[in-house]
């Protein structure tokens, strides 16, 4: 490097704001120097352009010639050569060869499973699925990655950057840079006048280069130069994991009040993990007299068959302490090939201790705890608190808190007595219910169930009986038991006649039938198994008279008591022409209402009267609109038993006409059924009536019948407007169940979920004003204190244990994983992002990307994270977790992975850190 350029980074590192810098001196400069020095500057150069191509994830990075990445790859291995007698802390590079900045990308289209208005987040390569990821098990992997040098992009206040090769020296004392033609002494920062390292954006230079950089490549070393004035080396890695490295390994050197640690100091902090782990993997060996030992793990004795086990008891053990057995025999594998003949297939205590810390250690997660450790690796209660109260955002921890965290999750007997949570018991502290994502409050009915029944948003199901499509498929009872266990309250029937006076359930096409009184008997077993409010069954009948007095009967004779029959204040309603609030959940609980057709109450003073006769129209809005004049003018009618109507007492059914119609003549018990298309228009064009008409009255939605292969509709749609049952295919999973399912999560998963204040008949004048800034996409000021905008700030930093897709035909014999997160609520709130893509890793992935949304409705929102395979051939999912926004607890989370078809995923999850600010207060998450 020629001297302006030096004399630049001098002025730079002392903050003097004159910059001496001219790019024809520095290319006279250049031009003088001899032929081959030439030659190495203009192959630096052309490798520094592509380095920063890749650096910044241009489109396509420039592919140099092979003699270039020849004379490169000479030159990096001449310049990191450092003398193993002299280094303290050694290990060879296992990076050398593997990473390469000048390979090769091309960028492609995401995989899209939900398309948005919203453009996506670029696909990239990630450059940080590297192999010491994985090796990264105390704080001195750390430094001696520190000590092979890392280049990192120095930044500065005006437009020009450097990169440079930063190494950790052999002594552990002072950090160096080259190339550069200052004297040692001057490009040299010592350990013990650092002052601070800083991790994210935080000082004045970085924040003006906001733009730039990721936040979480970002970190700063504060330290006092030879005048004693504060300054700041601001540098960018190549990754968030090249940046949590130095972060750690600077912080630990420095930690004991600016006295550097020496290398014995640092090997010390790993006793208290390394003595419970030698104890956990003690070797148990065959006495001479046939009884078992364990080696003395003190006396030093070489690795034989007498003193070690065979690689089935070694694998067995690493299960019993959470290693996967696919990990863990890989490892030992790879073990084998550095034994001799004699010792292979056998391995000793410190082997073991040593794979197990190697595969059990997270980075990501040892770069947190060592963050709030005070220069050691683990947390006392003192740590534990501020980490709680800093990060998780719970208040008031006492000590005793803190004490029940480490006795609950510690391994380690020695450091429960010591009141020390280790690496690995904050791991698994992290990977408790009482760090999952989802707040456990919420797991519990905790919404206030005394208001009206058009309050709530309820759980519901269309043609519960079918387990396929529309057309064929199967009908089974076990769709009703499916359906009720996964939470739903509102389930359909469709009746028909039967042979021998039995009348039977299916959907009036080519579907199998089943019998009414096998599916009521479902039913009434499985009811209340998972909610004690009430079961709305929507009956409809298309059999004659017989066999709709038969079909009252059964269901008299089946639910009994729980039936609910109490009439008279709705009677009384219909006649007064009055409107009546609805009874609430409370009120109904245990109790099963009947909804469908009630014949006028002239017919109930009528003596001997067996059935009445009502008009033959759909209950659905949008079919009904489509007949034709003729077919209105000429009113069909049906026969109703007075058995069946008796029973529909609370909600009934009724036809749709206009909203002017209904907010004067309907009653509160009447429910209109609107379909798909129907629902839709309305939101769209007279979406505030819609709101106001939900307020007063329960609307049922249906999809649409072009859905004959039982595809699902987007339920927010109609959530936005206050619609209270959105009718799902139960029997199809996908996208839209899954937002239904995360809907319904709150409130204990009771299928009763209390709707947004403004969607509710509270306060007219404030609920209008949020109605039409849900429709309209704006933003209103007069909106209640709980329609505050939230500003959502996901980091999403790895994922752990991922299958492969499991329904893929055409499996890799990889998992290429990428991380989707949508956002579900009012159309301004409705988004979508997505990480870079981490290749052939699936047991470790790191991804280290943070999102920001603003949320103006929090309440309607749901948030949902995908983890899809890039280079699935057929089938990318993965897994998901959806759960409504103000379920979300804020900090250092894990988000257990489901499938599609919403079962756990074993030991599958996300790790990420949630920050929730108001907007008015947002402010920036710490990192």
């Amino acid at each position: 490097m020629n001297g302006e350029h030096n004399k630049e980074e001098d002025i730079d590192e002392n903050n003097t704001a004159n910059l001496c810098s001219s790019s024809n001196s520095t290319t006279s400069n250049v031009s003088c120097r001899s032929s081959s020095h030439c030659t190495e500057n203009i192959l630096r150069k052309h490798q520094q352009t592509n380095r920063r191509r890749a650096f910044f994830h241009d489109d396509v990075i420039a592919k140099t010639n092979n003699n270039n990445n020849n004379n490169d790859n000479n030159n990096n291995n001449h310049s990191s050569t450092i003398d193993d007698n002299q280094q303290i802390l050694t290990a060879p590079n296992d990076n050398d060869g593997l990473i390469n900045d000048e390979n090769q990308v091309v960028m492609t289209n995401i995989n899209e499973e939900n398309q948005t208005n919203k453009p996506l987040k670029r696909k990239v390569v990630s450059f940080s699925t590297m192999p010491f990821e994985k090796k990264v098990a105390d704080v001195c992997d750390c430094l001696r990655y520190m000590q092979e040098g890392s280049d990192f992009l120095k930044v500065r206040s005006y437009a020009r950057q450097f990169r440079r090769l930063y190494k950790l020296n052999d002594t552990l004392t002072a950090i160096s840079w080259y190339p550069t033609s200052k004297k040692p002494s001057k490009a040299t920062i010592t350990i013990d006048s650092i002052k601070e390292i800083r991790l994210g954006k935080t000082t004045e230079r970085l924040r003006e280069c906001a733009h730039q950089f990721q936040n979480e490549s970002l970190f700063s070393i504060i330290y006092t130069n030879e005048h004693n004035q504060y300054v700041s080396l601001d540098l960018v890695g190549s990754s968030a994991d090249e940046a949590n490295i130095w972060v750690t390994g600077l912080s630990c050197l420095i930690a004991d009040q600016g006295k550097p640690s020496s290398a014995a100091d640092l090997e010390d902090r790993q006793q208290m993990r390394n003595r419970w782990l030698r104890d956990a993997f003690a070797v148990v060996l065959p006495s001479p007299t046939g009884e078992s030992e364990q080696i003395n793990q003190t006396e030093d004795r070489p690795i034989t068959t007498t003193n070690s086990i065979d690689e089935e008891e070694a694998i067995r053990l690493l299960i019993d302490y959470g290693i996967s057995e696919d990990k863990a025999k890989v490892r030992l594998q790879e073990m084998q090939t550095t034994k001799s003949e004699d010792a292979r297939g056998y391995f000793s205590t410190e082997e073991l201790v040593n794979v197990f810390k190697e595969l059990s250690t997270r980075p990501e997660i040892y770069h947190l705890l060592v963050r709030y450790s005070r220069n050691q690796d683990f947390l006392s209660t003192e740590d534990l608190t501020l980490f709680l109260e800093a990060e998780q955002g719970m208040s008031k921890i006492t000590r005793e808190k803190c004490a029940e965290i480490i006795h609950e999750f510690e391994p380690s007997t020695e450091a429960k007595l010591l009141g020390h949570l280790g690496i690995d018991g904050f791991t698994n502290y992290l990977l408790s219910p009482e760090c999952d994502i989802f707040n456990p409050n919420n797991r519990s009915v905790c919404h206030d169930m005394n208001h009206p029944l058009n309050h709530y948003f309820v759980a519901s199901s269309h043609n519960t009986f079918l387990l396929a499509d529309q057309l064929k498929g199967p009908s089974s009872v076990d769709g009703f038991i499916h359906a009720l266990m996964r939470g739903c309250r509102c389930l359909e029937l469709h009746c028909f006649d039967g042979p021998d006076g039995q009348p039977l359930i299916h959907n009036g096409t080519l579907t199998s039938r089943i019998p009414l009184n096998e599916a009521l008997e479902a039913i009434n077993n499985y009811a209340f198994e998972t909610s004690c409010y009430p079961l709305i069954l929507c009956v409809e009948l298309q059999c004659n008279v017989s066999q709709q007095e038969r079909v009252a009967q059964l269901l008299i004779e089946i639910f009994g008591a729980k039936i609910f029959l109490d009439s008279l204040q709705t009677d009384t309603n219909i006649l007064l022409n009055e409107y009546r609030s609805l009874p609430s959940p409370n009120d109904l609980r245990g109790k099963i209402i009947i909804k469908g057709k009630k014949l006028p109450l002239s017919f109930s003073n009528e003596i001997n009267k067996e059935y009445g006769e009502i008009t033959d129209d759909d209950d659905c809005y949008e079919d009904n609109r489509r007949r034709s004049k003729k077919d209105i003018n000429s009113k069909r009618h049906r026969k109703l038993a007075c058995a069946f109507s008796d029973l529909v007492c609370l909600l009934r059914s009724a036809l749709f006409e206009d909203f002017d119609t209904s907010f004067s003549e309907q009653q509160s018990g009447q429910v209109c059924t609107f379909s798909e298309n129907a629902g839709l228009r309305l939101a769209n064009s007279d979406a505030e009536q819609f709101v106001n008409y939900n307020k007063r009255f329960l609307s049922r939605i249906s999809p649409g019948t072009w859905r004959v292969d039982s595809s699902n509709l987007n339920p927010q749609d109609f959530w936005n407007v206050g619609c209270q049952m959105v009718a799902m295919n139960y029997q199809t999973a996908g996208k839209f169940m899954d937002v239904y399912f995360g809907r319904f999560l709150s409130n204990g998963g009771c299928g009763y979920v209390l709707k947004p204040t403004y969607l509710r008949y509270d306060n007219a004048a404030a609920a209008a004003a949020a109605s039409s800034s849900i429709v309209s996409g704006r933003f209103s000021t007069n909106l209640y204190s709980s329609n505050t905008p939230q500003i959502l700030h996901i980091k999403v930093i790895s994922a752990l244990h991922l299958p492969k897709p499991e329904q893929a035909e055409l499996k890799a014999n990889s998992v290429d994983p990428y991380v989707v997160v949508q956002i579900f609520g009012v159309p301004r709130d409705c988004d979508e992002v997505r990480t870079k893509t981490v290749y052939h890793n699936c047991e470790s992935p790191q991804f280290n990307e943070a999102f920001e949304f603003e949320i103006a409705f929090p309440e309607l929102t749901l948030v949902r994270f995908v983890v899809l395979d890039d280079e699935s051939l057929d089938y990318d999912f993965i897994g998901q977790y959806t759960l409504p926004f103000d379920c979300i607890q804020p900090g250092y989370r894990h988000v257990h992975l489901y499938t599609i078809g919403g079962d756990i995923i074993a030991n599958a999850y996300l790790f990420v850190h949630i920050v929730v600010n108001s907007k008015s207060l947002a402010v920036k998450p710490r990192r």
